[in-house]
């Protein structure tokens, strides 16, 4: 199949809040300048000087101080060594946040939006017991005949994307652990049947960022998938596109479709709070047309 399609990810106009109109008029000039020295703090930088936070957000040095001393007064700053760092107000505000993100409501509109760019069945899952469970699952507009399973449908991880991609970002000793007392049946004849070949596809997920499965569980179906990170960097949850051989791009790893899944895996991660592109750093970059 040759047709051609942009890689942009977006979210459809009806699965999207409507636009917040601009408010320019009511912000309140300290406040922006004191949540943005807030902004300036990440997981690779907790801890940040006066001339640091001066230098990244180019406020003066005179206007940084006194508002990170009103911070620091507040609670949302603590001074350690003559730096500065988060104090516990981020800390129970961001909790408050992060308790109130559901992964499946997040995600979702991302999930429609990337089915709608591919034309693929596209659906998230989680890692329950070393077995992946579907929470969500958008269907292909395109006539499927086969791949009939439903969100809360449980499926094998050694032979899935969604399943590889999960068992790649698990703590190694763990999954190999596992890996060495379990048994892999071959259910097509790609199917990875050994724990040392399951071993080495993790690492080369880790290394690539997204997984690829190439009719592994299910015989003229194949998939891509990335991981979602929460708040605290850990993976969550994957997304992948899943769709028959014959429209599926010929080399998967350098197609558009790898790299849509690794913007929406991005874009959820966002939303679920998460900093940083650690998982990412080796996506593809966009290519013209579902090669």
């Amino acid at each position: 199949m040759t047709a051609e399609f942009t890689v942009r990810y977006t979210i459809s106009p009806n699965e999207r809040s409507p636009k917040v109109v601009s408010t320019a008029r009511y912000t309140v000039d300290a406040a922006a300048k004191a949540l943005e020295l807030l902004s300036a703090f990440s997981f690779r930088e907790p801890r940040l000087s006066l001339a640091e936070l001066a230098s990244r957000t180019g406020i003066p040095r005179a206007t940084a101080f006194r508002l990170l001393s009103t911070l620091e007064h507040s609670g949302y700053l603590v001074k350690v060594h003559g730096a500065y760092q988060p104090g516990i107000k981020c800390f129970v505000l961001g909790n408050i946040v992060a308790g109130g993100l559901d992964l499946r409501e997040t995600a979702h509109p991302h999930v429609v939006a990337l089915r709608d760019l591919t034309r693929e069945t596209t659906q998230i899952a989680i890692l329950d017991h070393w077995q992946v469970v579907y929470l969500d699952r958008v269907l292909s507009p395109e006539p499927v005949g086969y791949m009939r399973a439903r969100a809360g449908a449980i499926l094998p991880a050694y032979c899935t994307g969604l399943g590889k991609t999960l068992l790649a970002y698990r703590p190694e000793s763990e999954v190999d652990a596992w890996a060495s007392t379990q048994k892999f049946p071959a259910l097509t004849p790609t199917t990875i049947t050994s724990a040392r070949r399951l071993m080495k596809e993790l690492r080369e997920i880790r290394e690539r960022g997204f997984a690829v499965d190439l009719e592994e569980r299910e015989r003229g179906v194949c998939c891509i998938a990335a991981p979602i990170c929460n708040h605290t960097g850990d993976v969550v949850a994957a997304i992948s596109v899943a769709g028959p051989r014959e429209r599926m791009p010929r080399d998967l790893v350098k197609s558009d479709i790898a790299a849509a899944v690794v913007s929406a895996a991005r874009a959820i991660s966002i939303d679920l709070g998460a900093v940083g592109d650690e998982p990412y750093r080796a996506a593809p970059p966009a290519h013209g047309g579902r090669r």
